[in-house]
């Protein structure tokens, strides 16, 4: 008996990977378009099968995308086939008049990356003077309206120390604030970026405290590689409904050359197959498809194998967890490791 194919809940696709800026943490490694990247016609194809996938969101993106003229026109395509949509821009390129293109498309989002919390910080991050305009923007877009707008912040080892300066950027202010991690997905990443155990609980204690102590004070959001099934109270919440990384699962990534991956934060060597080869539909419907991904709970190594969640959590995010172990079946970077090192310390010493 052949199993049903997983449903499909969003795509995250990269129309072009043409960027104006070249950051260390891009997991793309954006800059230059890839070659032969898919035309407008081939674009609009993407968008209908993933409807007819019964795929309900779909994250535009770059490189940057506003750099592909037709940007629009996808956009559109997307709105028209009934998918929410999700923008996700540097927000250096963004004009008046661009605003106003991004209002009559109602995304579900808007998001706008910012990596520093001061103009001296974001040039260290992103190697140009761009704070001023994205701080700005950001408050441009809510005036205008948007259902949300996000600021996504990238933190990684250099960065973390102004994780309490983001916060008073965005306090009190309806700007909901994503923060990630970097991952050594991109060619450019510098091990010195990559956060150390120790930081990661940092993070996660910073994290805590707005969530938890200052509640409503700031519209504080954690992504996928924050977690897993703390033992705290404060943050039991998190993982009422996580099952594990969706990426192959739940969401698909599609580079503008048509390569289908099961995440884009996730090398070139997780590449499953391209879209010029073999339809959407096959690819994801295909019960041999991403296969490290759909039975990961089967694979589990270390700590993540012997963990009472383990089976539900399957090692938490897979970039995240390749990144810091060379292997997508483990990862140190989790609050019930650090919660559970800590009791059995506090039990022995």
């Amino acid at each position: 008996m052949t199993s049903r194919p997983p449903d499909l809940h969003a795509a995250v696709v990269e129309i072009t990977n043409r960027c104006n800026l070249r950051c260390p943490c891009c997991a793309s490694a954006s800059g230059r378009a890839r070659p032969d990247e898919m035309s407008l016609e081939e674009m609009c194809g993407v968008v209908r099968d993933l409807a007819a996938l019964g795929c309900r969101e779909f994250t535009l993106l770059g490189g940057e995308f506003l750099l592909r003229p037709d940007w629009y026109e996808i956009a559109t395509a997307v709105k028209g086939a009934g998918l929410e949509l999700q923008l996700i821009t540097n927000g250096l390129l963004v004009t008046d008049e661009i605003r106003a293109k991004f209002k009559t498309l109602d995304p579900q989002t808007v998001c706008v990356s910012l990596d520093g919390a001061t103009p001296e910080s974001y040039k260290a991050a992103r190697g140009v003077d761009g704070f001023s305009k994205c701080r700005a923007l950001l408050d441009e877009l809510v005036a205008d309206g948007f259902r949300q707008v996000s600021a996504i912040t990238t933190f990684n080892a250099k960065n973390l120390k102004d994780f309490d300066a983001f916060a008073d950027l965005f306090r009190g202010t309806e700007i909901v604030w994503q923060v990630q991690m970097a991952h050594k997905g991109g060619e450019r990443f510098p091990d010195e970026l990559l956060m150390t155990r120790e930081q990661y609980a940092q993070f996660v204690e910073k994290a805590t405290y707005w969530l938890y102590d200052r509640f409503g004070e700031l519209k504080l959001m954690v992504m996928d590689d924050f977690g897993y099934f703390p033992l705290t109270p404060k943050l039991r919440f998190l993982c009422q409904r996580w099952d594990g990384c969706p990426a192959g699962r739940r969401v698909i990534g599609i580079r503008a050359n048509g390569d289908v991956l099961p995440c884009l934060s996730l090398g070139s060597e997780y590449v499953e197959d391209n879209l010029r080869k073999r339809p959407l539909k096959e690819i994801w419907r295909d019960p041999e498809s991403f296969p490290r991904f759909r039975r990961k709970s089967t694979n589990l190594t270390g700590t993540c194998a012997k963990c009472p969640m383990g089976s539900k959590c399957k090692a938490g995010c897979t970039a995240m967890a390749v990144s810091q172990t060379g292997s997508m079946t483990e990862t140190p970077f989790c609050i019930r490791q650090l919660e559970t090192e800590r009791i059995v310390r506090e039990i022995v010493g």
